[in-house]
């Protein structure tokens, strides 16, 4: 943490511009800006015409302006850092004494952190105590090492020596929490969009807690759109975006951009999707837009009126007052692309929320050197005049030490002391000694960092595939190459195929609790961004894992469903209560995996009925069901359940997979009770649209659809549940007769329901309500998952040799 100054400058050093202010601590809880710097690089640095090495140059030019041009001098420097290359983790933790928070935190930081620790930069500070929920939230801010020291490179080579380094989203968050505190502290969460030159930050800002997703959408987006559009330089297409509000053919370039319009609004909206699946709760307020892009015609209100919020574009600083030597007009022009800027320079004063540092530990030692290397030589001017000095003290001094020995310090006040600290010694040890051992069985499963990994490749085996499914593999094979014609040519509801948008894990070391006992224990962890397991920077992404990316299904006995349930999603878990395996606790973990498939057939596709053991007619549900088991010990398990099973048919397939479950280190759970209590899948239905509540986030892209037949009485309305299955809600709620749909990314084929249309295009009614299709079919299940007895949460360091 870096020590708070009177003055300092935050540096916001982005793709097309430097931003940078200098404030100070002011009167009345305000704070005055004594300068501020917005200097725009000759061309954009992410422009294809600019190879690295001109990069480097623009870079070097703009900040030895600034350095000429402004007085960095005696001042706190804080310098920002991409939030897309940057890393924020939000982790809440048992209570514990201080003393021990540390190592609690470098092992947390080592599990969410995807790099070697050694090979980052990282800090963390406790954000919150909530003593009744007994818990400690914490923020874990990371970057890596290499990456780091490339940024602040351009910074040495003009001998700025800097203080601070903070993510980009974070000093966005600073600068909302002192600025517009009114805003923070609001029951309803606020939304930050800031729109960069390559990327565009999301910030979702409530009640003191910070969420940030980095966009892969921004300003260049849209210049790009207008090139291709009217087939120009990248250049003269930026100069007409920029001037687009007093062009005359502004309609023309806006219908050009509009595209990226709808990317951008669908991944906020998708964002926001995924933001509220974990905070049900949560109402969204109004959101601040910044960033020059801001300025684009017509980017403000369709933001609005695709995510029906309030947007305000940023334009003053509540709490700041310019000095008198600054124009204020002039300042207040260039406020939208200042607040990174401000943020980091408030950190620098002492007023951030968020107030990590993650300056290289070298950079830091080679900073400090050069400012104290001044006072280095006085010091040793000073130490040889004190050394003459002390020689004329010398004699002196032996009187003193004559008079010190007729001082006795009392020994039998200090053995009390003594002995009084090593009983307080001896009682922390003791409370160290615990906490440990509560760590020690989480750490003992990761002591492998790979088994996660393991994990999670074991359950990619249960996907559809050519080897599984043979007689759909050039399906598959089309998919991974990108053959879109090829693929088409089976029709999706033919295809065996599943789309993962999400698997989770959490570890116990007793999976005989229910899964509501184990899942309310802290939080999940996923792959990806710590929430999902799938492709795309959030958990959840809309495009699959893998090639094919499909999953079989729960295994179900003939004539008797999920051994003894009444039908195989039948009341799965509704248990809250706690079987004990006669062997004692079982450590493992929960998984729950969420996704779609396109199958006509659903959840029947996923969850084969009546397979008995021939594993090549299964579904993904039931390879998970039977998740590395043998023939033999599933064959076990039905006659001790009194349940009778097909036998396996002698094939190479059947031996081959027979061989692979034998060797997998992991197995489906099995306790005493019924085994619904190890498997549920109580939560699946079709696709429906936007709005759904529950439905899993990622699976297809939002697309409008015109409608042709001019009726405004009919509308996607809003969307609920039936039973199991989703149906069309509301009529009439539709605006500009635009039809909202979900799409495949890769086919642009729907994947929502959707109204049935007739040859004419105009929309099928039935009793006054509009027909609808049913498409691609979503799930969500839950397993348990124990690791085999020769692999057990002791042995698990050597996982890597089994």
């Amino acid at each position: 943490m870096a020590k708070a100054a009177g003055t300092a400058w935050g540096i916001d050093l982005g793709n097309s511009a430097l931003k940078a202010i200098k404030i100070a601590t002011g009167d009345d809880d305000n704070v005055e800006v004594l300068d501020y710097a917005v200097i725009e690089h000759d061309t954009i640095l992410t422009s294809p015409e600019v190879n690295p090495q001109q990069r480097i140059e623009l870079i070097n030019k703009s900040l030895e302006k600034f350095v000429d041009e402004h007085d960095i001098s005696g001042s706190h420097i804080v310098v920002g850092v991409p939030g897309h290359s940057s890393f924020a983790r939000f982790a809440k933790l048992p209570p514990v004494d201080k003393k021990n928070l540390p190592n609690m935190v470098h092992y947390e930081a080592q599990q969410q952190i995807p790099f070697d620790i050694n090979d980052v930069e990282w800090d963390w500070q406790v954000l919150s105590e909530d003593e009744e929920a007994q818990e400690i939230e914490i923020g874990i801010f990371a970057i890596k090492t290499d990456l780091a020291k490339r940024l602040l490179y351009p910074y040495t080579e003009i001998n700025c020596l800097i203080d601070t380094v903070q993510m980009g989203p974070m000093a966005l968050f600073n600068f909302l929490s002192y600025d517009k505190p009114e805003l923070s502290s609001s029951e309803e969460a606020v939304i930050l969009i800031d729109i960069g030159a390559e990327n565009t930050d999301l910030i979702i800002a409530h009640k003191g807690r910070v969420w940030q997703r980095s966009i892969k959408i921004g300003g260049n987006h849209f210049t790009a759109a207008v090139q291709k559009s009217f087939k120009l330089s990248f250049q003269k297409a930026e100069n007409i975006k920029r001037t687009a509000n007093t062009s005359k053919h502004a309609r023309q370039i806006f219908q050009a951009m509009r595209p990226v319009f709808s990317d951008l609004a669908a991944e906020i909206q998708r964002s926001l999707g995924f933001y509220s699946s974990g905070n049900r709760d949560t109402q969204f307020g109004e959101a601040l837009a910044m960033g020059n892009a801001m300025k684009l015609p017509g980017l403000l209100k369709f933001l609005q009126q695709s995510l029906s919020l309030p947007i305000k574009r940023l334009d003053s600083f509540e709490k700041s007052i310019p000095a008198d030597d600054i124009s204020v007009a002039e300042f207040s022009g260039h406020i939208p692309r200042l607040p990174i800027a401000y943020g980091l320079a408030l950190q620098g004063i002492g007023e951030g929320v968020i107030d990590g540092n993650l300056l290289p530990k070298e950079t830091i030692r080679q900073t400090q050197w050069k400012r104290k290397h001044k006072w280095f030589i006085a010091a040793c001017a000073c130490f040889m005049i004190g050394g003459i000095i002390a020689i004329g003290n010398a004699q002196a001094g032996k009187a003193d030490i004559a008079n010190a020995k007729t001082a006795a310090m009392p020994i039998s006040s200090s053995a009390a002391k003594i002995n009084e600290t090593n009983n307080a010694k001896n009682e922390k040890e003791e409370q160290i000694n615990q906490i440990r051992e509560n760590v020690q069985k989480h750490k003992i499963v990761y002591s492998d960092r790979s088994v996660v990994q393991k994990l999670h490749k074991a359950l990619v085996q249960a996907l559809p595939n050519a080897e599984h499914n043979p007689d759909q593999a050039a399906v598959y094979q089309a998919f991974l190459n990108g053959q879109l014609n090829q693929l088409k040519q089976t029709p999706r509801k033919e295809r065996k195929q599943v789309f993962i948008s999400g698997i989770k894990t959490k570890y116990t070391d007793d999976l005989s609790k229910s899964f509501e006992a184990i899942l309310a224990s802290n939080s999940m962890r996923g792959a990806g961004s710590g929430f999902g397991y799938g492709a795309g920077e959030m958990g959840g992404g809309t495009t699959p894992m893998t090639s094919p990316m499909t999953m079989p299904g729960q295994m179900t006995m003939p004539g008797t469903p999920m051994l003894g349930n009444p039908s195989p999603l039948g009341n799965a878990n509704k248990s809250t209560g706690s079987t004990q395996d006669n062997e004692g606790k079982k450590p493992g973990f929960v998984v729950v995996i969420e996704g779609s498939t396109p199958n006509k057939n659903g959840l029947e596709f996923l969850n084969v009925p009546g397979v008995g053991l021939d594993r090549q007619t299964w579904g993904f549900f039931n390879r998970l069901y039977h998740f590395g088991k043998t023939d033999k010990q599933i064959k076990k398990l039905m006659e001790e359940k009194s349940f009778k099973i097909n036998d396996a048919p002698q094939n190479d397939y059947q031996k081959n997979q027979n061989e692979y479950a034998s060797n997998l280190m992991f197995e489906s759970y099995i306790g005493q009770n019924e085994l619904k209590l190890y498997f549920d899948t109580n939560e699946g239905s079709y696709v429906s649209g936007i709005g759904n509540m529950g439905q899993p986030v990622g699976i297809g892209v939002m697309k409008i659809k015109e409608d042709q037949t001019g009726s405004a009485a009919l509308g996607m309305g809003n969307i609920g549940y039936e039973g199991a299955g989703m149906v069309m809600g509301g009529v009439g709620n539709r605006t500009n007769n635009q039809l909202p749909l979900l799409i495949d990314p890769f086919t642009q084929e729907v994947v929502s329901i959707e109204y049935k249309e007739n040859d004419e295009g105009d929309i099928v009614l039935e009793n006054g309500e509009p027909v609808t299709i049913k498409n691609d079919y979503w799930f969500r299940l839950k397993m348990k998952i124990a690791l085999k007895d020769n692999n057990d949460s002791s042995d698990v360091a050597n996982a890597e040799s089994n």
